[in-house]
């Protein structure tokens, strides 16, 4: 039972940061206060990622072909946006930036699994 306890406490404490779970105040955690300063725009998200690809070929988190592929896919996002911008008249139609942004979590969360594969 004693090993139960501690395990629990270990995987709550790993849950809320490493503060204890009675440390951490009620309803602290927001959406909003999570993201901000992430970018939101289309082009700011892709120059992100850009560097995110770069940092991790760098740092040997991604290797040189696994960046290579995701770079691949970033230039094909980059390739629709900008025909969506030509075809909205120099703005992208939301159902259009939709995609391009569901393209974009998409590829944020390979990259993501990609680098903590090793």
């Amino acid at each position: 039972m004693k090993r139960v306890m501690v395990s629990a406490a270990i995987v709550a404490s790993l849950f809320t940061g490493g503060a204890p779970l009675a440390a951490q105040p009620l309803g602290a955690w927001s959406a909003p206060a999570f993201w901000r300063g992430a970018p939101s725009n289309v082009w700011d998200r892709i120059g992100f990622l850009e560097r995110r690809i770069d940092n991790g070929i760098r740092d040997g988190s991604l290797s040189r072909s696994e960046g290579w592929r995701v770079q691949r896919e970033l230039r094909n996002i980059r390739d629709d946006a900008t025909r969506a911008r030509r075809r909205g008249g120099g703005r992208i139609r939301p159902a259009e930036e939709a995609r391009l942004q569901a393209r974009l979590d998409n590829l944020s969360r390979q990259i993501r699994w990609l680098r903590r594969s090793w």
